[in-house]
């Protein structure tokens, strides 16, 4: 049976907003997409471990930029079968965020409620691209199990 594929992926929050980025478009994988940033865990490496080395990557942030408030469940892409292990964390310093052109085409800090929809629909249109496949499920499962550690969300739901 062959070993399933990881990846983990950041789910930053600023006050009531999330980043999310435009992958790289000459990216082969999921090029030109809109999602968190974060990447492929490597062989030996733990899933935190990838995640400060994957956002230091292609964010140049350090674990001093934001502090990780909990877990969502994992949820796996359906067109490469990889196993996405979402970390939500506190955004500290915005400001220095320097993406990574090889790797991040833009970002931008999308309102929660801009994506609430995504509790209900398939996708939804930011000013980034439209947000679909796992980021939407992630997102979805940002509404649904992340009160337990960012109460604020409760005030965005339905």
């Amino acid at each position: 049976m062959p070993k399933v594929k990881r990846a983990v992926v950041g789910v930053l929050v600023k006050g009531f907003s999330v980043l999310l980025i435009k992958r790289n478009p000459d990216l082969g994988q999921h090029g030109g997409e809109i999602g968190f940033p974060g990447g492929m865990v490597k062989s030996g490496e733990s899933l935190e471990g990838a995640l400060v080395r994957e956002l230091e990557e292609e964010l140049s942030l350090t674990p001093s930029d934001y502090f990780i408030v909990g877990e969502l469940s994992p949820v796996k892409t359906l067109m490469t079968n990889i196993k996405v292990f979402p970390f939500v964390a506190l955004l500290k310093s915005p400001g220095r965020i320097k993406p990574n052109p090889a790797e991040v085409d833009d970002f931008a800090f999308v309102p929660l409620r801009t994506l609430r929809p995504l509790i209900y629909e398939d996708t939804v249109k930011t000013d980034l691209g439209v947000v679909w496949g796992a980021t939407a499920r992630i997102v979805r499962n940002l509404f649904k199990e992340g009160r337990a550690f960012l109460p604020e969300i409760e005030t965005l739901l339905p």
